[in-house]
């Protein structure tokens, strides 16, 4: 077997902690993955994994290997990345991490201008609404939305996603509209995020009264942007969403944009990628890719808040 390959597939099976993981994302069968690892041992002379039907667990010496195959393996990669610069066409499967809504409604729609622009790129994206660790999942790149935690990835932020506040027609008539954040704090029932650390703290700016904070009134904490938004429709209470993510709500008449002269803070969005010196040319040229999306949706913005 290639040796080159079979140090890739050991780096993979320790970083993933399993051998059926590496075969899924490789398609490769587990029969083989195993005769990498095997292959190697036997070349080396030594155990390099002790394996259990619940665990796969280093030995000293594959400790050891698997620093040097990481070293070996990365200046492989930055080689053929710094050498190949501008030359060599962008190949391989690139593993795209994002959540399950962003991913449906902002990136699925346009992978096919990217696909169609690199041919020998193929893309396996992930869908995942919590945090994974890139290293173990084999994920080359992740998309993610709002305040970054700390951590040794590397993060280029790609463009913002503008935030509402809407209602559903219903609970507008039930309860009235609120004109100003301090109006959420008397009798109004809010829907926070729980995924958030401070779900019920919302921020706010306005050309007249600068930037606003207030601690909302929640009884219905939701771990899931989809169930937020149905429970606004259901007149549940007043959300706080992207607006890419309830466009089509307020265009049905399903929800209303309320209190449009106080926006609430924009969330970020970043790529976010394990550190390395040469970023391969695959990740590079999505993340170029969709930061000229970002760029071009909110050009679409201001030009429809500035023809209203």
């Amino acid at each position: 077997m290639d040796v080159m390959q079979s140090m890739a597939v050991f780096r993979r099976v320790v970083e993933a902690e399993s051998f059926s993981a590496v075969a899924r994302e490789t398609s490769m069968s587990q029969s083989t993955i195993s005769k990498h690892v095997a292959a190697l041992e036997d070349r080396l002379g030594t155990k390099l994994l002790n394996r259990s039907t619940r665990s796969i667990n280093l030995t000293e010496a594959g400790s050891e290997y698997y620093h040097h195959c990481v070293r070996i393996l990365n200046d492989f990669n930055e080689a053929e990345a710094s050498v190949g610069k501008g030359k060599i066409k962008p190949t391989g499967t690139l593993r795209l991490s994002t959540s399950t809504t962003f991913g449906r409604r902002f990136i699925i729609p346009l992978l096919n201008d990217f696909l169609m622009q690199y041919p020998d790129i193929n893309c396996d994206l992930i869908f995942n609404d919590q945090y994974i660790d890139l290293v173990k999942e084999g994920i080359d790149l992740a998309i993610r939305i709002g305040p970054l935690a700390d951590s040794s990835l590397i993060a280029r932020k790609i463009g913002v996603s503008p935030r509402v506040v809407v209602a559903s027609p219903a609970y507008l008539v039930k309860n009235g509209r609120p004109r100003k954040p301090t109006d959420l704090l008397v009798h109004h029932q809010c829907l926070v995020y729980s995924g958030q650390k401070s779900p019920d703290l919302w921020f706010f700016h306005s050309a007249q009264n600068g930037d606003e904070t207030v601690h909302v009134n929640s009884r219905l904490k939701i771990s899931s942007p989809d169930a937020i938004a149905d429970a606004a429709v259901a007149g549940l209470g007043i959300a706080l969403m992207c607006d890419w993510y309830v466009e089509d709500y307020v265009k049905q008449g399903k929800l209303k944009i309320i209190m449009a002269d106080y926006k609430p803070t924009a969330h970020e969005v970043h790529a976010v990628y394990p550190e390395r010196k040469f970023v391969p040319q695959k990740v590079k040229r999505i993340i170029d890719y969709l930061s000229a999306c970002f760029k071009q949706y909110e050009e679409n913005i201001e030009n429809n808040i500035n023809t209203r």
